[in-house]
């Protein structure tokens, strides 16, 4: 076996809003379906994990965006393991579309304990059944989203509940989730008019059913808007995100 894998993947109608391109919470399921299908396939996933009561999370994940697939393509999707330190591991991802490079991708996931949901050190039998790959689809890899102090939790933004469909097999919200919140707080006319070019996503806590959740964003003077999903109970932040716009 070798160190990259690929994946094929055609896009329906259903993975597309309005403008035909593919939803951002959509690429999402796309990484975290080849992720997993990389992981599972090489010994080191997360039905291999569940036998020492351990499981992956993404904990950061950056995004570089060339174009959105639409309707009718079929992308190749590219992953591999760059590296793994104790609990961390870094995945990069590229996606293919025809000839060119569409997207690029750098994440970070920890292997927590099913016990303590802290970070646990990968055991060795998972680490020998890796084959490293240390290269970056991008230069510098997932990068640290800083705190904004220009968010206002208290402000109008988008409150919803985590749902049954929102929970994945971890019994936590999905990561796509996250995202897709983030999406639907800006408006219709706003995607419309603008291209995502890059993102950046950290991962701070869980959310679990019946969690609610109040997602609110900043707009700079530039291009850049940032994100936050906080728990409305406890006020703390779950995740934070940059987004840069075209």
């Amino acid at each position: 076996m070798t160190a990259v894998q690929t994946y094929s993947y055609p896009i329906r109608p259903y993975h597309t809003g309005v403008n035909g391109r593919l939803f951002i919470y959509q690429l999402l399921n796309f990484l975290q379906d080849a992720a997993h299908k990389h992981a599972d396939g090489y010994g080191f996933g997360q039905l291999q994990l569940e036998n020492d009561n351990l499981f992956w999370v993404l904990s950061r994940l950056s995004i570089e965006i060339k174009a959105l697939p639409k309707v009718g393509d079929e992308i190749n999707l590219s992953t591999w393991v760059k590296s793994i330190r104790g609990a961390i591991s870094e995945r990069e991802f590229t996606i293919i579309l025809g000839e060119n490079t569409i997207i690029n991708a750098s994440s970070l996931w920890f292997c927590l304990s099913g016990e303590s949901h802290k970070p646990t050190r990968l055991p060795s039998t998972y680490i020998d059944l890796m084959i490293i790959n240390n290269v970056y689809s991008f230069q510098g890899g997932s990068v640290k989203v800083s705190e904004s102090e220009n968010i206002d939790q208290k402000s109008s933004g988008l409150e919803t509940k985590a749902a049954y469909s929102d929970i994945d097999m971890v019994d936590h919200v999905n990561n796509a989730t996250y995202i897709r919140w983030m999406m639907d707080e800006l408006s219709q006319e706003f995607h419309l008019n603008k291209q995502l070019k890059q993102l950046d996503v950290n991962y701070l806590g869980e959310c679990f059913l019946g969690d609610i959740v109040k997602v609110n964003h900043h707009s700079q003077s530039g291009p850049t808007l940032q994100h936050e999903v906080a728990n409305e109970v406890s006020g703390k932040v779950i995740c934070r995100a940059n987004s840069l716009w075209q």
